[in-house]
């Protein structure tokens, strides 16, 4: 089997099985394709709306590559590019439902980190919304990791900033097609946030059990640094409980870009 054969079957396997990484896996042991029409699996890639990337190509990135459970497909659009091993990337990530304060901060980080770098997040309300925009209004190219499909925008309204980043930055996924986002599908995304990027940086958490606590562990478990902003003394916040436990504190750009040596 040729390797282009091989790539075809794996993106197949991918959509048949919805980006599932245990079943993809398992119907390439089992050599399932054995039992499909050639003309069949080619079908289904040609009938395709967005860009692809596999495992198996070259431009593939060794970053993604190295990752505890890898994904084997990538479904994108935009400027692939942008997941090149050699970019400078941070991840931005946070509560859904945010303040003023948290939303200054992040604005103002992004600012000071400056229009050379990659940012990172998930597109969902609150934190992500807004530093995604904030990056394409500074003319920083941005990466969205999607929970569903990759021609289905979640959240809905996000469409207009889904589609500008399309246009202007990166959107991945490992699910196909117009597949809504489940609930395994959150945390997939976030192992995949955390992998692309060197740091992650959480203006906001309102949980202990949230997707962005989830974020924090895997960049932990990743030895990647995590980065938490103060919130005000006031009132107990999850933030200054994760600054006491002994988290990064950062009140400003320079503190990540002298901790990677990014200047």
């Amino acid at each position: 089997m040729v390797e282009y054969d091989s790539k075809k079957i794996l993106i197949y396997l991918a959509v048949k099985y919805n980006g599932d990484p245990f079943k993809i896996i398992n119907a390439v042991r089992l050599r399932e394709d054995e039992n499909v029409p050639y003309k069949e699996i080619e079908k289904v890639c040609d009938n395709l709306k967005c860009k692809v990337i596999t495992y198996l190509d070259k431009e593939f990135p060794e970053t993604l590559k190295k990752m505890f459970r890898p994904p084997l497909v990538l479904f994108y659009y935009g400027d692939i590019s942008l997941l090149n091993d050699d970019k400078k990337r941070y991840a931005v990530v946070g509560s859904r439902e945010c303040s003023e304060y948290s939303k200054m901060a992040t604005e103002k980080l992004i600012d000071e980190l400056g229009t050379d770098k990659v940012l990172v997040s998930g597109l969902a309300n609150g934190i992500d919304t807004v530093a995604h925009k904030k990056a394409l209004s500074k003319g920083i190219k941005t990466i969205a990791v999607l929970p569903s499909g990759i021609d289905y925008c979640y959240p809905a309204k996000n469409k207009p900033l889904y589609n500008q980043i399309k246009e202007e930055g990166l959107i991945i996924s490992e699910f196909p097609n117009i597949s809504e986002a489940e609930k395994i599908h959150f945390p997939m995304r976030d192992r995949l946030i955390v992998a692309l990027s060197n740091a992650l940086i959480v203006p906001q958490v309102n949980s202990h059990v949230s997707g962005t606590t989830i974020a924090v562990n895997l960049a932990v478990g990743n030895n990647k640094p995590v980065y938490i902003v103060p919130q005000p003394i006031f009132e107990k916040t999850v933030n200054n409980e994760i600054i006491q436990e002994g988290a990064n504190v950062i009140e400003n750009g320079r503190t990540l870009l002298e901790d990677l040596k990014w200047e």
